[in-house]
């Protein structure tokens, strides 16, 4: 996670107002940016803003940080942000026009903080003595981990909403710290360029063993990892239970997809 993205380049005369503004004034103040991503059609935008932005806990991780929100179809999104294909991003940015983190995706209050966490240690600022503590715990207990330049969202909802408007069915990966399987099947076969091509009309979500979230929608493994194969309104076309290499897991991703 130590590589990090340049923002697309700005150009030298910029007209004020908006992002551009938001990145000038981040530039001159030396305080990483927040951007916020949304659309109009996204309903999970505004409950990232009512319930994870408005946190207490969230807001005093914040502090330090300028923000800035922006629509996904606008110019300034277009100029000076990469592709966004889901609602809501987060991008966090350096003074330097570097994007620290993107975040795809609602989180709630307690996984948005991870990634602040993970995106003020990367940029040398202080961590809350309490949180200090905990990102240790968080590190060892938490499979689904900051990363960059992802495909994964993290989170069933906004899955499911980004499914219903593009056509696409939804896969589900469950991983554990505790299994050593589940980083390798991530690793070699969810990364074969042959399962990626087969998987291109799927939403990829990544989750922890035991999620509430899953819980809700009965996805509850006995064994990680598991890899479930949804529709957009989640009801299921297959469950993939275990490790398998990208030959073997090609079956099941072909077998769900005759299911649709």
């Amino acid at each position: 996670m130590k590589k990090v993205v340049l923002l697309l380049a700005l150009p030298a005369i910029l007209m004020t107002g908006g992002l551009k503004s938001s990145l000038l004034k981040s530039k001159r103040e030396g305080k990483p940016l927040m951007v916020l991503v949304t659309s109009e059609s996204c309903r999970y935008c505004a409950k990232m803003k009512k319930e994870t932005l408005s946190n207490n806990e969230v807001k005093k991780n914040l502090n330090g940080f300028l923000f800035a929100t922006v629509l996904k179809s606008s110019k300034d999104a277009e100029r000076f942000l990469p592709t966004t294909r889901y609602t809501p991003t987060v991008y966090f940015v350096s003074p330097k026009f570097k994007i620290i983190n993107s975040v795809k995706g609602y989180l709630g209050a307690a996984d948005f903080n991870m990634w602040i966490d993970d995106t003020r240690s990367k940029l040398g600022m202080s961590l809350r003595s309490k949180k200090k503590e905990q990102v240790a715990t968080t590190t060892s207990t938490n499979y689904v981990q900051p990363e960059k330049d992802s495909v994964w969202m993290y989170d069933i909802a906004s899955a499911m909403d980004y499914a219903a408007q593009t056509g696409k069915q939804i896969m589900v990966f469950v991983g554990s710290t505790k299994s050593k399987w589940s980083r390798e099947m991530e690793k070699k076969t969810l990364n074969a360029k042959s399962v990626k091509s087969e998987l291109k009309s799927f939403v990829w979500v990544k989750l922890n063993h035991g999620d509430a979230e899953a819980k809700a929608y009965d996805i509850n493994p006995t064994y990680v990892p598991t890899v479930y194969f949804m529709r957009s309104d989640m009801s299921e076309l297959a469950v993939a239970k275990g490790y398998f290499k990208p030959s073997d897991f090609l079956k099941w991703v072909k077998h769900a997809k005759s299911k649709i």
